[in-house]
């Protein structure tokens, strides 16, 4: 689909849909008919609907399963993200604040985009207690990041993208971190071209807009068919709910408490009072790799892994059937038991009670 790119500091974006949304977190996107929308499952969903061919999301259960549930655990990559952009500041730090810099003063001089650039980098490195990244977790970041590169090298010896030849919905949750920070930052992008050539190669790829990749010229630009996940995902999918699972059982307890708390809380009214877009509903313990830590609580992710719910209950005998040994597999009922107390949505903008 033919697009257009601005940044944060163009006139349309400050003047129009800014305002409209109501804050400024990015991604936005404004469709030809006016329509803003924020949120990047939001986005995808909106352009899946209008541009279904090729489909971004595979239509056989298991693939499908596979699709939503890397949406969510995706997201728990952001403690990695997180950890290599900010831990290793002697590497990163100045290509970071430049380019923090450089999207709203792209024509601006060097002093300018480390003032501007700074106070950007300010704002966000003040979120980290929320990721509850103590110093004595970050040797067991550093190997999850080397083993999920590779079993990603692993994977992508075989096949261009996740499920076959075609890009779906968890190569776009995936290139999230892995482009806009493990990808871009100099330190861990390093890491990945020295230990995971072909993993670069996918990030680098994802970039274009052509489907096909050379180095897979003869593989059909379809999914895999009969259903299949590969090993290696299947491996990799085992590996992220083990780690970073936990959040959301977690975070449904929080949940449930507060629906107990706001029985009045009307339909589609913002779960924060404050209005903020991904809010927290207090702290919740975890272990990572047999290391206790405290982190925020996270309801935008009970939203995403609604899709995976919503799909697994709707389907049949035959397809439960089907996907029962690959949740079996990865330890996904760690997630696909978890009840959420109420239904949630995005109303406006900001998550809401359903």
């Amino acid at each position: 689909m033919p697009f257009e790119e601005y940044l944060p500091s163009t006139p349309r974006f400050r003047q129009h849909v800014t305002p409209h949304v109501g804050n400024k977190h990015i991604p936005m996107l404004e469709a030809p008919d006016g329509t803003i929308l924020q949120d990047s499952t939001d986005i995808f969903d909106f352009i899946e609907s209008r541009h279904p061919d090729p489909p971004g999301l595979p239509a056989a259960p298991r693939q499908r399963l596979v699709a939503h549930l890397f949406e969510l655990l995706a997201d728990g990559l952001s403690r990695l993200a997180w950890h290599f952009r900010w831990h290793f500041p002697g590497e990163n730090l100045h290509f970071v604040v430049r380019e923090f810099g450089r999207s709203f003063r792209p024509q601006g001089n060097d002093v300018e985009l480390e003032r501007y650039g700074r106070i950007i980098a300010d704002q966000m490195e003040g979120k980290g207690p929320m990721m509850g990244l103590t110093p004595d977790l970050f040797p067991t970041l550093d190997a999850i990041y080397l083993d999920l590169l590779d079993t990603l090298e692993a994977h992508f010896t075989d096949h261009p993208y996740l499920l076959g030849g075609l890009p779906c919905a968890a190569d776009f949750a995936l290139m999230g971190p892995m482009f806009a920070h493990l990808g871009r930052d100099p330190y861990p992008l390093h890491v990945m071209q020295r230990r995971a050539p072909r993993v670069f190669r996918w990030v680098e790829h994802m970039n274009t807009p052509e489907l096909r990749m050379p180095e897979f010229a003869d593989t059909p630009l379809d999914f895999l068919s009969g259903d299949t996940v590969p090993p290696r995902i299947v491996e990799l999918l085992r590996m992220l709910v083990r780690d970073f699972g936990p959040l959301y059982p977690a975070s449904a307890i929080r949940y449930a408490d507060w629906v107990a708390q706001n029985r009045d809380h009307p339909p589609g009214a913002p779960l924060s009072a404050q209005g903020a877009v991904q809010p927290s509903l207090g702290p919740v313990q975890l272990e990572l790799r047999g290391h206790p830590y405290t982190c925020a609580s996270n309801p935008h992710g009970l939203w995403l892994l609604q899709r995976a719910l919503d799909h697994y209950a709707a389907l049949g005998p035959q397809g439960r059937q089907a996907c029962d040994p690959l949740i079996a597999q990865t330890g996904a009922d760690l997630l696909l038991q978890v009840r959420i107390a109420r239904p949630l949505i995005r109303a406006n903008y900001r998550l809401a009670v359903g």
